[in-house]
């Protein structure tokens, strides 16, 4: 039947079976967003250094903008001068030759390098591995890709250390796994994978030919005692392996939106088809900035912006660790990254005898986080939030904490939660 203009037709809102997931419902993000505007909560909970911008950086980014081709599109691919950068900085830990104009693709955050390499590589039917808890932007991409996302829990051992369950990540693999995903140093737990544990996915990885996306944004915080293994230096993971990496976590500019990816030519060749139908590119004067940070930090090591701020960190953790523990908060082990996981069960007395405790829906963590911003103002992150949906009451009773925080945040915090003894 015709239609006449005067009737009204509604519109055809039904979005793509790929984006459906995405909206869920009310988003735990915003609640907590909302949250923080409401009671302005010193800030442990987001995953982002709050320091100044680094002075050296500032000069380098005020230089930057006297070239006049910063202005203007840089290579899709990545300013030759920032390739040649990475490749300086990640060649060495490798045992390889990095090539900076085939090898590097530069990202609009690591977060784009994640989901440019598995719209590249994986869609409906494929299986993707996970380590659970874990960063959220690996669920959204398989949403994205309509891949299958299959968690593996970390396990807790009697000591409070994340270790990895050998027996169950092997059950996970099979003829439709297409990727795992390996995230060290870990966000949220902290853990560092030891060279036996990237050994067997290694080994893994390989006897059912599949690819490895390895998330290393938080390579350079990792605490005494703990080393840093790359899967792309494991003998016969190159070819196989793609690594992601971050500006903005490194230097403090997250807002930057900065990061890269390294890997075998035929990987990056893919990721770059995407980007070409993507971003086209990241900002030029940002690229160049960075360029002149990373350049002076392996030229001038005694002037380390990386070394003054792992320092801070680490100095971070031990007086959050022995604020906690003061307020009978156990802290689980804490070897890398910028956050640390604190045991809330022996607090539950202390708070559960409110009226709104008792009434609210919410599973333990997020109902103890909520509490405490609203009754202490510090906002931290119920751990429950990143694991995959259906796996979340595994993990009632833990919260995130980010320590990559300046000095006056951390002294701030220490004096909030000594008021939990």
């Amino acid at each position: 039947m015709a239609i006449t203009a005067t009737e009204e037709v509604p519109a055809n809102l039904n979005c793509a079976k790929r984006v459906a997931k995405f909206d869920s419902g009310p988003c735990l993000w915003d609640e907590y967003q909302t949250l923080a505007k409401q009671y302005n909560p010193c800030n442990l909970g987001s995953g982002f250094p709050n320091l100044p911008l680094d002075d050296h950086l500032k000069s380098e980014l005020l230089k930057a903008a006297e070239i006049p081709n910063t202005c203007w599109y840089p290579r899709a691919q990545g300013c030759p001068e920032l390739c040649s950068e990475i490749s300086e900085m990640y060649s060495p830990r490798i045992g390889r030759q990095i090539d900076p104009m085939s090898e590097v693709v530069v990202t609009v955050g690591a977060y784009q390098g994640i989901y440019w390499f598995l719209e590249s590589f994986t869609e409906e039917g494929d299986e993707v591995i996970v380590f659970d808890p874990s960063f959220d932007a690996y669920i959204t991409a398989c949403y994205k890709t309509m891949a299958t996302l299959v968690p593996v829990s970390l396990k807790i051992t009697s000591d409070n250390r994340w270790e990895m369950d050998k027996e169950a990540l092997a059950a996970a693999f099979n003829s439709r796994t297409k990727v795992i995903v390996l995230n060290t140093p870990h966000n949220p737990t902290s853990k560092v994978f030891t060279r036996d544990e990237m050994d067997f996915v290694a080994d893994l990885s390989k006897q059912y030919n599949c690819l490895v996306l390895s998330d290393e944004v938080y390579e350079k915080t990792v605490l005494p005692g703990n080393e840093h293994i790359s899967m792309a230096s494991l003998p016969g993971m190159w070819d196989r392996t793609v690594t992601t990496c971050s500006g903005g976590k490194l230097f403090g500019v997250t807002g930057w939106r900065i990061g890269w990816a390294y890997g075998p030519k035929p990987i990056i060749d893919k990721m770059y088809s995407v980007c070409k139908c993507d971003t086209f590119g990241t900002a030029a004067i940002l690229q160049v900035a960075l360029t002149g940070m990373m350049r002076n930090e392996r030229l001038h090591p005694a002037d380390s912006f990386l070394a003054r701020t792992s320092a801070m960190y680490a100095d971070n953790e031990r007086k959050l660790r022995a604020a906690f523990s003061g307020a009978g908060m156990p802290v689980l082990a804490v070897e890398g990254g910028m956050f640390l996981v604190v045991d809330c069960t022996k607090k539950k007395v202390l708070f559960q005898d409110t009226a709104e405790f008792r009434e609210s829906t919410d599973q333990f963590d997020v109902k103890m986080s909520k509490f405490i911003i609203q009754h202490f103002k510090l906002q931290l992150l119920p751990l429950s939030a990143f694991y995959h949906p259906e796996a979340r009451v595994k993990s009632n009773s833990y919260l995130r904490v980010c320590f990559a925080k300046s000095s006056d945040t951390i002294d701030t915090a220490v004096k909030i939660i000594k008021t939990f003894e």
